[in-house]
């Protein structure tokens, strides 16, 4: 955390309030992925949903346009941040630099046939599963100089916060099946807490945005359901049971009805 700046922590919170705007059908659109490119520099970036056991991309957001799904299968687990994911279940952010030298990479079948045609130099990785069966993982790349520790503390710092949004994103499944529309993540997760009887000040506290933007969110909710207060928000939202941990640090959780 020394590494991380007052002003990396204002462009944070910027990145994540963006973030939770911004999931929708999609956990992850392009302009999420975007955002977070201008907060940790990179020339390119991606997210990928793997599921390793089938051999299916499940998901991809990104800019790689390399379509070669046999090289990728082939060559994935000689990918040196790859292969730490799946030998020590790390799924923390690391740099390419961290896990393999300069000198052994270049010798690798990996560098010849990908790192090199594609110009990579460097590269940042975060995953935001606890499975090696099935990973999610936010890859950053440079085609010349290396990733800081800022830049690692940062993608560190907002990981549990991109996990927190697919989670959410994942239980809210399909829109409502009247003609109300459908709330957003973000308006989805502050009725939640609202639900779990959180204050405005609260939930700003929990979420890292002001109390004002907590009530925009919570005027967007009544508007979408067509009530007027709190009370009646939580009585007919989207249905399923909802348990919530207010301690500082707890997460709301879901159980579809």
């Amino acid at each position: 955390m020394s590494n991380v700046r007052a002003a990396d922590l204002s462009a944070v919170l910027e990145f994540l309030d963006l973030a939770w705007a911004n999931a929708g059908p999609r956990a992850f659109p392009p302009e999420t992925l975007e955002a977070l490119a201008r907060l940790i520099p990179c020339d390119q970036i991606g997210y990928t949903e793997i599921d390793r056991l089938n051999r299916v991309i499940l998901d991809y957001v990104g800019d790689d346009d390399d379509d070669d799904d046999e090289l990728f299968w082939s060559i994935v687990g000689q990918h040196p941040l790859c292969h730490h994911q799946q030998a020590y279940a790390d799924f923390s952010a690391l740099r390419l630099s961290d896990v393999v030298s300069r000198a052994q990479l270049v010798r690798s079948r990996v560098y010849a046939e990908w790192f090199a045609p594609a110009g990579i130099a460097a590269e940042l990785e975060v995953g935001i599963a606890r499975s090696r069966a099935r990973t999610r993982n936010f890859v950053l790349s440079r085609s010349s100089g290396d990733f800081s520790e800022r830049d690692v503390a940062v993608l560190q710092m907002v990981a549990p916060h991109l996990e927190r949004i697919h989670e959410l994103n994942v239980l809210r499944g399909v829109a409502l099946p009247d003609d109300r529309e459908s709330l957003t993540t973000r308006e989805e997760e502050v009725l939640e807490l609202v639900a779990g009887g959180l204050t405005n000040a609260a939930i700003a506290e929990r979420l890292w945005i002001s109390p004002g933007t907590v009530k925009k969110h919570l005027d967007h909710v009544y508007a979408k359901l067509g009530v007027s207060n709190r009370a009646a928000a939580v009585s007919v939202r989207p249905g399923r049971e909802v348990t919530v941990d207010t301690r500082r640090g707890g997460s709301p959780s879901g159980r579809a009805s």
